[in-house]
């Protein structure tokens, strides 16, 4: 349940259950907006997103979950029932408990109410799509956006592969015209005035790299159409095959282009089919590798390949998870990115707060 929306104090308050596309479309009945926007938004409740500390196309202007979680109510392995934090944005008395369970992945407590912050909706969004024949190119065209000192509320990349592949989807050839190869989503929100001003900068940005097509929508209608497109891409991608390693890499975000490249060697050494679509305005890119049931030389390599990933992400300052979380399946990874010393301090706190290991074994930790 929804227990509280205060707007005076730019606050709800909420139980775990609720589904975050609910709690988003009651807040803004009342003129608020909460932004965290994980592509599952309409299944997805806010305590998985807390548990993972969820993103989404908006966290490049917004931030992710982590930034609007101000107080919760959690119960202990041990029993213990404890509340962090509250109503307020600044507390600094003690430890930050509340953001060291932000995150955590459901190891060190059970979340049953969770306080966040809103922010004023803004009064005006401009949607658009530029396409582009090439992925440098449109990896060209964050860099310009960027240079253009513009901070979309969202800024997507989808390849050509995703294109394909939701084009087989949904049914809608448009989206596979030849000749692209990338496709951008981005999103302007704010006052009309800067809003329209941004939009002009964007469509620059685009046309100096190259796009071939700009097209923005008119209406929420088709605002709605643009984003169901994006939204559809992981699902979509089960037309090529239905398994796939989907990883949620991050790099900073001069080195977008880098991380396309690299995925391009891999695909030419480990010959597998590896489409990439995501957030390119704060570099969390989600690379699919592609898997044929019963293949076992092409399991083998995409998991030689997922480890070459994961290392080439690193060294390029990056990490192997933006949002998705560690879960069981990357727990072996942990040490790529984390020293020794690292994970045992983690650990240590895992066991200050779960000292009989109840809550999720085996996950997180690579042992």
């Amino acid at each position: 349940r929804i227990l509280e929306i205060d707007e005076q104090n730019l606050v709800a308050v909420v139980e775990p259950n609720v589904i975050t596309a609910d709690l988003q479309a009651a807040v803004e009945k009342v003129g608020l907006f909460y932004p965290p926007d994980p592509a599952s938004l309409n299944q997805s409740v806010i305590g998985g997103n807390v548990a993972e500390c969820a993103g989404g196309p908006r966290a490049f202007k917004y931030g992710t979950t982590k930034q609007y979680v101000i107080g919760l109510e959690a119960v202990l392995p041990t029993g213990e029932i404890v509340e962090t934090g509250g109503k307020v944005v600044k507390n600094v008395v003690g430890y930050d408990v509340t953001h060291l369970l932000v995150g955590s992945e459901g190891t060190l407590a059970v979340i049953t109410k969770i306080i966040l912050r809103l922010v004023p909706k803004p009064p005006v969004q401009s949607t658009l799509r530029a396409t582009f024949r090439s992925v440098d190119d449109a990896a060209q065209a964050v860099t310009n956006i960027i240079r253009h000192r513009v901070v979309p509320a969202a800024l997507e990349l989808i390849d050509g592969d995703c294109l394909e592949a939701v084009a087989r989807h949904l049914n809608v050839r448009s989206l596979a015209k030849e000749g692209t190869a990338a496709l951008l989503l981005l999103e302007m929100d704010g006052l009309a005035e800067a809003v329209a001003e941004e939009a002009r900068r964007v469509e620059q940005a685009c046309l100096e790299a190259g796009a071939t097509e700009i097209l923005r929508a008119r209406d929420e209608a088709e605002r709605q159409e643009l984003w169901r497109v994006r939204r559809e891409v992981s699902p979509s991608l089960k037309v090529i095959t239905p398994i796939k390693f989907n990883h949620d890499v991050v790099v900073p975000k001069g080195r977008v282009p880098q991380l396309f490249a690299f995925v391009d060697r891999l695909k030419r050494d480990y010959r597998l089919r590896i489409p990439c679509f995501g957030h390119a305005g704060d570099g969390n890119i989600h690379v699919n590798i592609m898997v044929t049931p019963g293949d076992e030389d092409e399991m083998r390599r995409a998991h030689e390949a997922e480890r070459v990933l994961f290392e080439g992400v690193v060294s390029m300052e990056g990490s192997i998870s933006g949002e998705h979380g560690i879960g069981f399946a990357k727990a072996k990874y942990m040490p790529i990115e984390l020293s020794a010393d690292e994970i045992a301090l983690m650990k240590r706190l895992k066991q200050a707060f779960d000292p009989h290991g109840l809550l999720n074994p085996g996950k997180m930790f690579p042992d």
